[in-house]
């Protein structure tokens, strides 16, 4: 490594900037001398080399590493050696100075308790993370961080608001004991900020790796512990130690169960912490705060059924969609007028919840007990609200871009055969109907429709009502489930994810936003405080409204991180992945920034989240 103009040089790289320095390297801002690309090298201290098996351990790990591929994963794009040091290049997430954000930068610029949804926000992108990371094959194992941290979790403070989790997998190659090792010589060293580095790592370390068991191995459950002292640190800002108070003390004002998910990350038999991560949070969070009748959680072989049940769910849709759901049939114009194409729309029927008697109640007939039966649900015949549609005709579009987030890329052509898609999202006062149609908030399935919490629509003795003055804008806190189910009983589907992007574009081949190659709070409802009435802005180049911004819509495909890949070699009405985890939701909403409001940009949670953020439209087929 050479020095000219002030300008060190290592291989390929100009290293402009330190940006940090941690127990495995130091970290530079560096471009490349040829392409000028700038990214994150970590060049590994030069003591790593002297540890038996390191180099060993590094040339065979590191592979791996540079194999992950999740957006809230930082990206490893090189592993090189130069000047005889070893070191990595990574995506490089700072701002245009140059400066990194990390979670514990994050913590000290706000003074407040941090925004539940924000709070949410952050933990479910690392959830997402983890749990893909944790499902890799590594060693006859599975993939462990194993050194989660504050300053380990950097935060994108120019773009949209995403976090990402660097340093995967580094604590292995360097050695569990050696790492320990290294963290309490941080202890040891007279001054403040050695200490503080070392109460940010420990603190994180779950009871196998302080004890560093023989008996007991490091595993995904150890990530989950880190996880957990993540989240209560986020609402605490302390550490849990000790009697800790609970985060229902700590910041009455959050809605959510807290509670209930850190103490079930925070279990001392490993055995007993969740295996998956989103899952928890969905089992934990959904329930209120008060309920704190157990600490379990669902097992693994219950989270593979509800995917199973969440994956049958969208085949049988599918499958009654294809034979039950009315084409739209293309009426003759007069003699003396031009052909106009108006949808016709036949609502279906809806599959109600049906109760019978318990069936073990004739086995206890001389017991003084009174056997519980559920009411019947009244069916009420009401009328839906339909939204005006526009005919979009079928043709050959570009999707995707080569300049955006990885699983947006690449750039491909799609073939799709003509669709109508509503105007508008569906409002409070169209999705109220349903409600009362359905006679409660479950579908079929027992499946969540809406979370009335998260959503502007209230009950009270029995009935709905929404709050003055939103009627007309966007139904918000609804699931997957509820969007198609409401879908469903209007007669209509959900848009695929290709036929909401090329909608989006308004008939332009390279509209990056819907309204052009650029947006502004003049054409969108986005980073400001609430949702707005549907319409409020411009139309589009097809007609269509709220396409940015306002609510993210719900598509019903599911969502895979590199589906682009293989929908170049199917471009044919591509309909997503057979099976997945999460579905797809699109168009950023009231509270994003500029970037997620691309028509490119892809959003993705589980079928049964919600929150205040997502909303939907429906489509129907043509013919």
């Amino acid at each position: 490594m050479v020095c000219a103009m002030g300008i060190s040089v290592l291989g390929d790289y100009n290293l402009l900037k330190k940006l940090g320095e941690g127990s495995f390297g130091t970290v530079y801002l560096a471009e490349h001398r040829f392409i000028k690309k700038r990214v994150a090298v970590k060049v590994l201290h030069d003591d790593l080399l002297t540890i038996p098996n390191f180099i060993e351990r590094f040339e065979e790990d590191v592979g791996v590493l540079a194999t992950l591929d999740h957006p809230s994963i930082i990206k490893m794009h090189n592993i090189s050696k130069a000047d005889n040091r070893y070191f990595l290049v990574m995506d490089v997430i700072c701002d245009e100075l140059g400066e990194v954000m990390n979670l514990e930068h994050f913590l000290h610029s706000r003074s407040k308790v941090l925004a539940e949804r924000e709070l949410e926000a952050i933990l479910r992108q690392l959830a997402s993370a983890l749990d893909y990371a944790h499902s890799i094959p590594f060693h006859n194992e599975y993939l462990v961080h194993r050194g989660i941290k504050l300053s380990n979790v950097l935060i994108d403070v120019k773009g949209s608001f995403r976090v990402f989790l660097s340093d995967f997998g580094l604590s292995r190659i360097l050695g569990d004991r050696v790492m320990l090792q290294r963290i309490y010589e941080k202890l040891l060293a007279p001054n403040a900020e050695s200490s503080s580095v070392f109460l940010n790592h420990y603190s994180f370390l779950s009871p196998e790796q302080k004890a560093l068991l023989p008996q007991e191995k490091i595993t995904a459950k150890s990530d989950v512990f880190a996880f957990g002292v993540l989240a209560y640190y986020l609402i605490a800002r302390k550490f849990p130690e000790g009697y800790f108070a609970m985060p229902s003390k700590i910041a009455p004002e959050y809605n959510l169960n807290w509670d209930l998910f850190i103490c079930n990350c925070l279990q001392r038999d490993s055995q007993k912490r969740p295996e998956s991560l989103l899952e928890a949070l969905n089992s934990s969070l959904s329930t209120s705060a008060s309920d704190a009748t157990s600490l379990n959680v669902l097992s693994w072989e219950e989270v593979e059924k509800k995917v199973e049940n969440a994956m049958q769910m969208s085949f049988e849709f599918s499958s009654e969609w294809e034979s039950a759901q009315p084409k739209f049939s293309l009426p003759d114009p007069p003699e003396d007028a031009p052909h106009q194409l108006k949808p016709i729309i036949r609502p279906h029927e809806i599959e109600r919840p049906q109760y019978e008697m318990d069936p073990g109640a004739i086995f206890h007939k001389d017991l003084n007990v009174s056997f519980y039966k559920p009411k019947k649900v009244e069916v009420k015949e009401v009328e839906p609200l339909l939204t005006e549609m526009v005919i979009i005709q079928g043709g050959s579009f570009y999707r995707g871009s080569n300049n955006g987030a990885r699983d947006e890329m690449p750039r491909h052509k799609v073939t799709l055969s003509g669709f109508a898609m509503d105007i508008h999202p569906v409002t409070n006062e169209q999705f109220v109907r349903f409600l009362e149609a359905m006679g409660g908030e479950k579908d079929s399935n027992n499946n969540d429709i809406v979370r009335l919490r998260d959503s502007r629509i209230k009950k009270s003795a029995g009935k709905l009502s929404i709050e003055s003055g939103y009627g007309k804008h966007p139904v918000v806190g609804v699931t997957w489930y509820g969007a198609t189910a409401y879908a469903k009983w209007i007669g209509k589907r959900l848009p695929t994810e290709a036929e909401w992007e090329i909608a989006a574009g308004g008939g332009l081949e390279n509209n990056i936003y819907p309204s052009g190659t650029d947006i502004d709070h003049t054409q969108a409802n986005f980073f400001s405080s609430d949702t707005t009435a549907v319409m409020s802005y411009p139309a589009n180049g097809y007609g269509l409204y709220d396409l940015s911004g306002n609510v993210y819509e719900w598509c019903n495909d599911w969502y895979a991180y590199n589906f682009y890949e293989t929908s170049i070699q199917e471009p044919e009405n591509p309909q997503g992945p057979h099976q997945g985890v999460y579905r797809v939701l699109r168009g950023g909403c009231w509270k994003s920034l500029k970037e997620d409001l691309r028509c490119s940009h892809r959003h993705r949670n589980n079928p049964g989240a919600v929150n205040g953020t997502y909303g939907f439209r429906c489509c129907a087929d043509v013919s």
